[in-house]
Protein backbone atom coordinates (compact mmCIF):
# COMPACT_ATOMS: atom_id res chain seq x y z
CA UNK A 1 0.00 0.00 0.00
CA UNK A 2 2.65 2.31 1.33
CA UNK A 3 5.20 1.45 -2.12
CA UNK A 4 1.46 2.47 -3.95
CA UNK A 5 0.67 5.49 -2.16
CA UNK A 6 4.86 6.57 -2.90
CA UNK A 7 3.84 6.23 -6.89
CA UNK A 8 0.49 7.99 -6.62
CA UNK A 9 2.31 10.96 -5.26
CA UNK A 10 5.14 10.93 -7.85
CA UNK A 11 2.91 10.85 -10.38
CA UNK A 12 0.80 14.03 -9.36
CA UNK A 13 3.88 15.35 -8.89
CA UNK A 14 5.12 14.84 -12.01
CA UNK A 15 2.05 16.23 -13.44
CA UNK A 16 1.55 19.37 -11.64
CA UNK A 17 5.58 19.65 -11.64
CA UNK A 18 6.84 23.21 -12.55
CA UNK A 19 4.21 24.53 -9.79
CA UNK A 20 6.52 27.01 -9.04
CA UNK A 21 9.11 27.21 -11.81
CA UNK A 22 8.51 25.50 -15.23
CA UNK A 23 11.01 22.89 -16.21
CA UNK A 24 12.91 25.53 -18.33
CA UNK A 25 15.19 27.31 -16.38
CA UNK A 26 15.33 31.28 -16.67
CA UNK A 27 17.52 32.61 -18.82
CA UNK A 28 19.58 35.78 -17.81
CA UNK A 29 19.93 37.63 -20.98
CA UNK A 30 22.77 40.50 -20.81
CA UNK A 31 22.82 43.55 -22.96
CA UNK A 32 24.96 47.18 -23.27
CA UNK A 33 22.40 49.55 -20.75
CA UNK A 34 22.87 52.90 -23.43
CA UNK A 35 19.71 54.08 -22.57
CA UNK A 36 18.82 56.49 -19.37
CA UNK A 37 16.74 54.95 -17.31
CA UNK A 38 13.32 56.93 -17.31
CA UNK A 39 10.34 55.07 -14.68
CA UNK A 40 7.45 55.33 -18.06
CA UNK A 41 6.06 52.32 -17.89
CA UNK A 42 8.27 51.74 -21.16
CA UNK A 43 11.32 49.02 -21.45
CA UNK A 44 13.64 50.04 -23.99
CA UNK A 45 15.49 47.93 -25.94
CA UNK A 46 18.73 49.15 -23.95
CA UNK A 47 17.81 50.75 -20.70
CA UNK A 48 18.99 47.87 -18.53
CA UNK A 49 21.05 45.78 -18.55
CA UNK A 50 20.28 42.10 -17.77
CA UNK A 51 16.17 40.68 -17.54
CA UNK A 52 14.95 37.19 -17.55
CA UNK A 53 11.85 35.63 -17.79
CA UNK A 54 9.81 33.68 -15.13
CA UNK A 55 6.73 31.35 -15.42
CA UNK A 56 4.16 29.87 -13.90
CA UNK A 57 1.48 27.40 -15.61
CA UNK A 58 -2.23 26.91 -15.44
CA UNK A 59 -2.86 24.77 -12.56
CA UNK A 60 -5.76 24.74 -9.98
CA UNK A 61 -6.30 28.26 -8.10
CA UNK A 62 -3.93 30.06 -10.59
CA UNK A 63 -4.22 31.03 -14.80
CA UNK A 64 -0.84 30.57 -15.58
CA UNK A 65 1.23 33.72 -16.88
CA UNK A 66 4.97 34.79 -17.11
CA UNK A 67 6.74 38.16 -16.20
CA UNK A 68 9.65 39.39 -17.03
CA UNK A 69 12.05 40.88 -14.85
CA UNK A 70 14.73 43.60 -16.08
CA UNK A 71 17.06 45.20 -13.93
CA UNK A 72 20.48 47.36 -13.39
CA UNK A 73 22.28 48.92 -10.77
CA UNK A 74 25.13 51.22 -10.08
CA UNK A 75 27.52 51.07 -6.67
CA UNK A 76 24.46 52.89 -5.12
CA UNK A 77 21.29 52.16 -6.71
CA UNK A 78 18.98 49.44 -8.21
CA UNK A 79 16.31 50.39 -11.06
CA UNK A 80 14.10 47.74 -12.15
CA UNK A 81 11.39 47.09 -14.58
CA UNK A 82 8.17 43.70 -13.80
CA UNK A 83 6.38 43.46 -17.33
CA UNK A 84 3.94 40.60 -16.61
CA UNK A 85 0.63 39.08 -17.82
CA UNK A 86 -1.68 40.75 -15.98
CA UNK A 87 -4.26 43.84 -15.93
CA UNK A 88 -4.01 43.75 -11.76
CA UNK A 89 -0.87 43.47 -9.39
CA UNK A 90 2.55 42.31 -9.90
CA UNK A 91 4.63 42.03 -7.21
CA UNK A 92 8.51 40.69 -6.68
CA UNK A 93 9.95 39.88 -2.80
CA UNK A 94 13.69 40.14 -1.83
CA UNK A 95 15.35 37.40 0.36
CA UNK A 96 12.33 35.65 1.55
CA UNK A 97 13.91 33.47 4.99
CA UNK A 98 11.22 30.94 4.72
CA UNK A 99 8.50 31.15 2.05
CA UNK A 100 6.80 34.84 2.31
CA UNK A 101 8.90 35.57 5.83
CA UNK A 102 10.89 38.87 5.82
CA UNK A 103 10.69 39.31 2.28
CA UNK A 104 11.16 43.20 1.82
CA UNK A 105 8.62 43.10 -1.38
CA UNK A 106 7.87 45.59 -4.07
CA UNK A 107 4.37 46.03 -5.27
CA UNK A 108 2.42 47.73 -7.91
CA UNK A 109 -0.30 48.06 -10.03
CA UNK A 110 -1.76 50.45 -12.62
CA UNK A 111 -5.15 52.52 -12.55
CA UNK A 112 -5.84 54.76 -15.66
CA UNK A 113 -3.09 56.55 -16.16
CA UNK A 114 -2.00 56.19 -12.55
CA UNK A 115 0.98 53.75 -11.72
CA UNK A 116 1.10 52.99 -7.82
CA UNK A 117 4.49 50.98 -6.40
CA UNK A 118 4.82 49.91 -2.79
CA UNK A 119 7.16 49.08 -0.76
CA UNK A 120 6.20 46.23 1.31
CA UNK A 121 7.00 43.51 3.91
CA UNK A 122 6.01 40.10 4.48
CA UNK A 123 5.57 39.61 8.38
CA UNK A 124 4.52 35.43 8.11
CA UNK A 125 5.55 32.26 5.94
CA UNK A 126 2.10 33.08 3.88
CA UNK A 127 1.76 36.80 4.80
CA UNK A 128 0.29 39.27 5.30
CA UNK A 129 2.92 41.67 3.09
CA UNK A 130 1.81 45.56 4.03
CA UNK A 131 3.18 49.04 3.63
CA UNK A 132 7.01 49.70 5.57
CA UNK A 133 5.18 52.68 6.69
CA UNK A 134 2.76 50.84 8.72
CA UNK A 135 5.75 48.72 10.31
CA UNK A 136 7.53 51.99 11.33
CA UNK A 137 10.18 51.84 8.07
CA UNK A 138 10.20 54.27 5.38
CA UNK A 139 8.73 54.41 2.15
CA UNK A 140 12.22 53.63 0.37
CA UNK A 141 10.62 53.68 -3.85
CA UNK A 142 12.97 56.92 -5.17
CA UNK A 143 10.85 56.81 -8.36
CA UNK A 144 8.39 54.81 -10.00
CA UNK A 145 6.18 54.80 -13.12
CA UNK A 146 3.78 51.92 -15.07
CA UNK A 147 1.97 51.78 -17.90
CA UNK A 148 -0.90 48.84 -18.24
CA UNK A 149 -1.45 47.57 -22.20
CA UNK A 150 -5.04 45.47 -22.12
CA UNK A 151 -4.17 42.19 -20.16
CA UNK A 152 -0.22 43.26 -19.64
CA UNK A 153 1.15 45.61 -16.81
CA UNK A 154 4.43 46.99 -16.59
CA UNK A 155 6.31 48.77 -13.56
CA UNK A 156 9.28 50.57 -13.26
CA UNK A 157 11.05 51.73 -9.89
CA UNK A 158 14.33 52.88 -8.16
CA UNK A 159 15.33 52.39 -4.93
CA UNK A 160 18.60 52.44 -2.95
CA UNK A 161 20.67 48.87 -2.72
CA UNK A 162 21.27 49.56 0.47
CA UNK A 163 18.51 52.22 2.01
CA UNK A 164 19.08 51.36 5.77
CA UNK A 165 15.35 50.19 6.72
CA UNK A 166 14.98 47.67 8.50
CA UNK A 167 12.39 46.58 6.39
CA UNK A 168 14.62 46.18 3.35
CA UNK A 169 17.03 44.05 2.63
CA UNK A 170 20.66 45.57 1.53
CA UNK A 171 21.95 44.75 -1.36
CA UNK A 172 25.33 45.09 -3.15
CA UNK A 173 27.12 44.97 -6.13
CA UNK A 174 28.02 41.35 -7.79
CA UNK A 175 26.03 39.77 -5.28
CA UNK A 176 23.33 37.25 -5.98
CA UNK A 177 19.70 38.17 -4.80
CA UNK A 178 17.26 35.13 -4.71
CA UNK A 179 13.43 36.26 -4.67
CA UNK A 180 9.77 35.09 -5.18
CA UNK A 181 7.16 36.90 -7.85
CA UNK A 182 3.65 36.87 -7.85
CA UNK A 183 0.82 38.48 -10.01
CA UNK A 184 -2.93 38.91 -9.30
CA UNK A 185 -6.00 39.70 -11.75
CA UNK A 186 -6.86 42.37 -9.62
CA UNK A 187 -5.14 45.72 -8.39
CA UNK A 188 -6.72 45.06 -5.23
CA UNK A 189 -4.16 44.37 -2.60
CA UNK A 190 -6.15 42.34 -0.57
CA UNK A 191 -6.54 39.77 -3.18
CA UNK A 192 -4.45 36.77 -3.24
CA UNK A 193 -1.93 36.31 -6.30
CA UNK A 194 -4.00 33.96 -8.68
CA UNK A 195 -2.08 33.93 -12.07
CA UNK A 196 1.11 32.74 -11.14
CA UNK A 197 3.82 32.83 -8.74
CA UNK A 198 6.86 31.53 -8.30
CA UNK A 199 11.14 32.17 -7.20
CA UNK A 200 14.22 32.63 -8.94
CA UNK A 201 17.44 34.51 -8.31
CA UNK A 202 18.77 37.40 -10.35
CA UNK A 203 23.10 38.70 -10.11
CA UNK A 204 23.62 42.29 -9.80
CA UNK A 205 25.99 43.80 -11.37
CA UNK A 206 29.77 44.46 -10.23
CA UNK A 207 31.49 47.47 -11.59
CA UNK A 208 34.75 46.87 -13.13
CA UNK A 209 34.11 43.22 -12.68
CA UNK A 210 35.76 40.36 -15.40
CA UNK A 211 33.43 37.45 -16.09
CA UNK A 212 35.20 34.30 -16.54
CA UNK A 213 33.18 31.99 -18.62
CA UNK A 214 33.67 29.06 -21.56
CA UNK A 215 31.44 28.06 -24.37
CA UNK A 216 31.10 24.26 -22.63
CA UNK A 217 31.39 22.76 -19.32
CA UNK A 218 34.62 21.29 -18.72
CA UNK A 219 34.27 17.62 -17.68
CA UNK A 220 34.54 18.67 -14.11
CA UNK A 221 31.54 20.57 -14.37
CA UNK A 222 29.69 18.25 -16.03
CA UNK A 223 30.40 15.64 -13.57
CA UNK A 224 29.03 18.29 -11.06
CA UNK A 225 25.90 19.42 -13.00
CA UNK A 226 24.84 15.49 -13.32
CA UNK A 227 25.60 14.93 -8.86
CA UNK A 228 23.70 17.76 -8.39
CA UNK A 229 20.22 16.69 -10.35
CA UNK A 230 20.79 13.57 -8.90
CA UNK A 231 21.07 14.71 -5.17
CA UNK A 232 17.87 16.91 -5.99
CA UNK A 233 16.44 13.73 -6.63
CA UNK A 234 17.47 11.67 -3.53
CA UNK A 235 16.17 14.66 -1.47
CA UNK A 236 12.57 14.89 -3.44
CA UNK A 237 12.28 10.99 -3.30
CA UNK A 238 13.33 10.95 0.71
CA UNK A 239 10.73 13.82 1.33
CA UNK A 240 7.84 11.60 -0.40
CA UNK A 241 9.03 8.71 1.53
CA UNK A 242 8.75 11.08 4.87
CA UNK A 243 5.35 12.02 3.55
CA UNK A 244 4.34 8.38 3.32
CA UNK A 245 5.24 7.50 6.57
CA UNK A 246 4.45 10.70 8.60
CA UNK A 247 1.66 12.90 6.55
CA UNK A 248 3.51 15.97 7.74
CA UNK A 249 2.78 18.52 5.16
CA UNK A 250 6.09 20.10 5.32
CA UNK A 251 7.51 17.20 3.52
CA UNK A 252 4.52 17.35 0.73
CA UNK A 253 5.50 21.24 0.51
CA UNK A 254 9.67 21.06 0.08
CA UNK A 255 8.68 17.89 -2.31
CA UNK A 256 7.03 20.49 -4.78
CA UNK A 257 9.82 22.67 -4.26
CA UNK A 258 12.64 19.93 -4.83
CA UNK A 259 11.11 18.96 -8.16
CA UNK A 260 11.49 22.44 -9.29
CA UNK A 261 15.55 22.25 -8.00
CA UNK A 262 15.66 18.96 -10.15
CA UNK A 263 14.15 20.93 -12.51
CA UNK A 264 16.86 23.62 -12.78
CA UNK A 265 19.52 21.16 -12.90
CA UNK A 266 18.09 19.40 -15.51
CA UNK A 267 18.07 22.74 -17.69
CA UNK A 268 21.69 22.72 -17.79
CA UNK A 269 21.43 18.47 -18.46
CA UNK A 270 19.55 19.03 -21.77
CA UNK A 271 21.14 22.75 -22.87
CA UNK A 272 24.95 21.34 -22.82
CA UNK A 273 23.14 18.25 -24.31
CA UNK A 274 24.36 15.43 -21.28
CA UNK A 275 21.64 12.51 -20.44
CA UNK A 276 20.68 11.87 -16.39
CA UNK A 277 22.57 9.42 -14.40
CA UNK A 278 19.59 7.08 -14.25
CA UNK A 279 15.34 7.32 -14.62
CA UNK A 280 13.47 8.99 -13.00
CA UNK A 281 11.55 6.66 -10.73
CA UNK A 282 11.67 6.56 -6.69
CA UNK A 283 14.82 5.71 -5.30
CA UNK A 284 16.79 5.26 -8.35
CA UNK A 285 20.56 6.37 -7.90
CA UNK A 286 23.29 5.92 -9.12
CA UNK A 287 26.24 7.59 -6.71
CA UNK A 288 26.99 5.30 -3.92
CA UNK A 289 27.41 7.87 -1.53
CA UNK A 290 23.73 9.47 -1.82
CA UNK A 291 22.45 5.80 -2.29
CA UNK A 292 23.56 5.40 1.34
CA UNK A 293 22.83 8.78 2.60
CA UNK A 294 19.33 8.40 0.82
CA UNK A 295 19.07 4.37 3.04
CA UNK A 296 20.24 5.57 6.01
CA UNK A 297 18.12 8.76 6.49
CA UNK A 298 15.02 7.10 4.95
CA UNK A 299 15.67 4.32 8.15
CA UNK A 300 16.05 7.07 10.60
CA UNK A 301 12.67 8.89 9.41
CA UNK A 302 10.70 6.18 10.10
CA UNK A 303 11.28 5.87 13.80
CA UNK A 304 9.37 8.79 14.51
CA UNK A 305 7.77 12.28 12.98
CA UNK A 306 10.77 14.00 15.08
CA UNK A 307 13.20 12.14 13.74
CA UNK A 308 11.63 12.77 10.08
CA UNK A 309 12.35 16.43 10.78
CA UNK A 310 15.56 15.66 11.62
CA UNK A 311 16.71 13.25 9.04
CA UNK A 312 15.43 15.96 6.26
CA UNK A 313 17.48 18.52 7.78
CA UNK A 314 20.31 16.56 8.07
CA UNK A 315 20.04 15.99 4.26
CA UNK A 316 19.81 19.63 3.35
CA UNK A 317 23.21 20.32 5.43
CA UNK A 318 24.97 17.81 2.84
CA UNK A 319 22.58 19.54 -0.05
CA UNK A 320 24.25 22.93 0.98
CA UNK A 321 28.15 21.78 1.36
CA UNK A 322 27.64 20.19 -1.78
CA UNK A 323 26.35 23.35 -3.53
CA UNK A 324 28.71 24.97 -2.07
CA UNK A 325 31.84 23.32 -3.45
CA UNK A 326 30.11 23.20 -6.68
CA UNK A 327 30.02 26.42 -7.08
CA UNK A 328 33.51 27.10 -5.70
CA UNK A 329 34.44 24.91 -9.02
CA UNK A 330 32.59 26.11 -12.12
CA UNK A 331 33.90 29.22 -14.44
CA UNK A 332 30.64 29.96 -15.74
CA UNK A 333 28.25 32.09 -14.58
CA UNK A 334 25.15 30.77 -16.24
CA UNK A 335 26.33 27.14 -14.12
CA UNK A 336 26.87 29.50 -10.42
CA UNK A 337 23.63 31.74 -11.02
CA UNK A 338 21.55 28.21 -10.80
CA UNK A 339 23.64 26.57 -8.54
CA UNK A 340 23.15 29.87 -6.20
CA UNK A 341 19.46 29.74 -6.59
CA UNK A 342 19.32 25.67 -5.35
CA UNK A 343 21.75 27.18 -2.76
CA UNK A 344 19.63 29.68 -1.37
CA UNK A 345 16.64 27.12 -1.75
CA UNK A 346 18.60 24.61 0.85
CA UNK A 347 19.26 26.77 3.19
CA UNK A 348 15.19 28.02 3.21
CA UNK A 349 14.49 24.41 3.50
CA UNK A 350 17.33 23.90 6.73
CA UNK A 351 15.51 26.79 8.04
CA UNK A 352 11.70 25.33 7.82
CA UNK A 353 12.89 22.04 9.62
CA UNK A 354 14.84 23.51 12.18
CA UNK A 355 11.73 25.37 13.00
CA UNK A 356 9.82 22.81 12.97
CA UNK A 357 11.72 20.98 15.35
CA UNK A 358 11.54 23.80 18.03
CA UNK A 359 7.91 24.08 18.18
CA UNK A 360 8.28 20.70 18.99
CA UNK A 361 11.01 21.35 21.86
CA UNK A 362 13.71 20.22 20.14
CA UNK A 363 16.98 21.54 19.40
CA UNK A 364 18.60 20.74 16.27
CA UNK A 365 22.40 20.95 16.20
CA UNK A 366 24.16 20.37 12.70
CA UNK A 367 25.53 17.48 11.95
CA UNK A 368 27.70 18.39 8.94
CA UNK A 369 28.00 22.35 8.80
CA UNK A 370 30.17 23.81 11.47
CA UNK A 371 28.25 25.57 13.89
CA UNK A 372 29.42 29.27 12.69
CA UNK A 373 27.83 28.38 9.16
CA UNK A 374 24.88 26.83 10.67
CA UNK A 375 24.36 30.07 12.87
CA UNK A 376 24.84 32.21 10.03
CA UNK A 377 22.21 30.67 8.19
CA UNK A 378 19.21 30.43 11.27
CA UNK A 379 20.32 34.17 12.03
CA UNK A 380 18.44 35.14 8.51
CA UNK A 381 15.22 33.98 10.15
CA UNK A 382 16.13 35.86 13.72
CA UNK A 383 17.15 39.35 12.12
CA UNK A 384 13.99 40.59 12.73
Amino acid sequence: MKSALVALLLGILMASSGCIQPKEAPVVLEKNASEDWKPDGVVGESEYARSMILQGPARQGYAGGWMEISWKNDQEFLYMALNGSTSGWLAIGFEPTEWMKDADIILGFVEGEKATVLDEYSTGNYGPHIEDTMLGGANDILQNGGRRDGANTVIEFKRKLDTGDRFDKSMHPGETVSLIWAMADSSEQGVKHNIAYGEGIIPLIQEKATTISAAVPSPREIQGILFIWQEEKAARDLYISLYDETNLSIFMDLVRSEQNHMDQAKSMIDKFGLQTPVPDMPGELENQTLKEIYNRLQAQGKLSHQEALKSAATFEEISIMDLEKEIAATNMEEIGVVYQGLLAGSRKHLRSYVADLQELGIQYSPQYLSPSEFEEIMRRSQSL
